[in-house]
């Protein structure tokens, strides 16, 4: 796939488009994520997630590798994000060490198949770093990335940890929060423009759950530059049908624009 698609779906998002739409998968075999692919592809998402924490293979390198050449092939120019999700912030048990996750992103790198890899803001610089420079040698967008399930941090402290981002390498920032008001959710909102008037890089912001699911059709208003939808099946809570959500952006943007 052309690496840089990503990048100008960016673009097009920060001169005024209306904010990207990912979609996960999250199929457990190979059969499973090619069957969800090609649902995905008819609903046109910008850019398709593959939740690798949910594939029962991801130890075998060269099976994660072949499942992604097909995947890609399917995705008809739609980019990939590849992300497997720590269990501490939301994922599945897997049985990779650090060590061997941050090998397989940085061979994924590599590859030229993803537009874009995901990473958390809690690991060691060290590894930060390493997926970093492998993402940047390769014109693969790394997303630095934090989630809270349990609670909303304050304005200041959801700031800091996109700086936070910013200063390890990340080419995007991004936070997931869990609120337990609406007024959470517009703590949210709130560090989103904050952290946008601040950092020289793109940000990504939700609300999770019931009190966050308006925060996925609005976010784009407030400086989030992707928000994600159910394609086939949910990978977060509150996450928004794609079509409904189409729909959503379409009218909030239109407006905008006339």
């Amino acid at each position: 796939m052309d690496v840089n698609a990503f990048q100008q779906k960016i673009k097009s998002v920060q001169t005024g488009g209306q904010p990207m739409i990912c979609t996960p998968l999250i199929g457990q075999t190979k059969e499973e994520l090619l069957h969800e692919v090609e649902v995905l592809t008819e609903k046109k998402p910008d850019v398709i997630e593959w939740r690798a924490d949910f594939f029962h293979h991801l130890h075998d390198k060269e099976q994660v590798i072949e499942t992604l050449k097909r995947m890609v092939e399917k995705a008809k120019g739609i980019p990939v994000l590849f992300t497997i999700r720590s269990k501490k912030e939301g994922g599945e048990s897997i049985s990779l060490s650090e060590d061997e996750k941050v090998s397989l992103l940085v061979e994924l790198c590599s590859t030229q198949l993803v537009g874009a890899v995901d990473y958390e803001l809690m690991h060691d610089v060290a590894h930060i770093q390493q997926v970093s420079q492998a993402a940047k040698k390769n014109g693969v967008i790394l997303i630095v990335s934090y989630h809270d399930f349990q609670r909303t941090p304050d304005v200041d402290r959801l700031v800091e940890l996109l700086i936070n981002a910013q200063s390890v390498g990340a080419d995007i920032a991004k936070i997931a929060v869990m609120p337990r008001s609406y007024d959470d959710a517009l703590t949210l909102l709130s560090a989103t423009s904050n952290a946008e008037k601040q950092l020289s890089i793109p940000v990504i912001s939700m609300a999770m759950g019931e009190y966050g699911a308006f925060t996925r059709m609005v976010g784009g208003l407030f400086g989030s530059v992707m928000t994600f939808a159910v394609g086939k099946e949910s990978s977060a809570p509150g996450q928004v049908a794609i079509q409904d959500l189409n729909t959503v952006l379409s009218i909030v943007f239109q407006r905008i624009s006339e």
